[in-house]
């Protein structure tokens, strides 16, 4: 198994290295110490099986760095604390470790890279006609904890003074980091519409509908909310096509 360790300090490579010898009897490991030198050794090198990154380097950024590859293979992100442990799940991450290394956490970021990878259909097992993927699971903070949102779980995201909230049918309401206009991009337009500026609802959010001004729609959502979920105007018609499956209604 070959794996990248790029990592600033020294003793934290060593470290690692060792604990990888330990539990994985056939690794090669290879390692940078900054950014250009990773840099080089991927233009030099066949993608490494997994890669342990660390997040932040004097020369520049562990996210910019794998994000420019044309195929990024499993990272395990590691930093001091968990500031950044959203943002390395939203760049493919596999695991996030904490430093200074713990050697259980170390062998759980492998068995997960393990798991992944035995999860991966062969080329006979491949639809010839994937067609479109959509996200249909989020990560969210939980005070200092990672929480994984199922999309079955999601009724509606909604905008407020620019941060986006994801609310579940629980009623449950988490941060996210992403904007509407991405979440536009990334969900299941069978399931999900855009009814206003502020709102991207489920389905089954929907209870009712009631005709307001101009020719558009109140929506009443469970969870009930008191922001407002009238359509907006050119949004009508679509938001009529949407319901019906992609058929309009003349």
């Amino acid at each position: 198994m070959r794996i990248l360790i790029i990592e600033p300090e020294l003793a934290i490579i060593n470290e690692l290295e060792n604990i990888l010898l330990e539990i994985i009897p056939d690794v090669a490991v290879s390692y940078c110490s900054d950014i250009a030198a990773a840099r080089n050794w991927f233009g030099e090198n066949t993608l490494p099986q997994l890669v342990f990154s660390a997040i932040t380097f004097p020369d520049g950024w562990g996210f910019d760095l794998l994000s420019s590859l044309n195929n990024i293979p499993p990272v395990v992100y590691m930093n001091v604390n968990d500031r950044f442990a959203m943002e390395a799940f939203r760049q493919n991450g596999i695991y996030y470790l904490l430093k200074p290394l713990d050697k259980t956490e170390v062998v759980k970021a492998v068995s997960r890279y393990r798991y992944l990878l035995s999860k991966e259909p062969s080329a006979d097992e491949i639809p010839k006609e994937t067609g479109n993927k959509f996200q249909d699971r989020f990560l969210v903070t939980v005070g200092k904890q990672v929480k994984l949102v199922k999309g079955e779980e999601v009724a509606y995201f909604f905008s407020e003074q620019k941060i986006v909230y994801l609310i579940t049918f629980a009623g449950n309401k988490y941060r996210t980091g992403f904007t509407l206009e991405r979440l536009e991009q990334l969900l299941d337009p069978a399931n999900f519409f855009r009814i206003n500026r502020q709102f991207i609802i489920h389905l089954s959010a929907i209870v009712k509908m009631i005709p307001a001004s101009k020719s558009r729609l109140q929506v009443v959502l469970q969870p009930n909310t008191t922001y407002n979920t009238t359509t907006s105007s050119g949004r009508t018609d679509p938001f009529y096509n949407w319901l019906l499956g992609g058929f309009s209604m003349t």
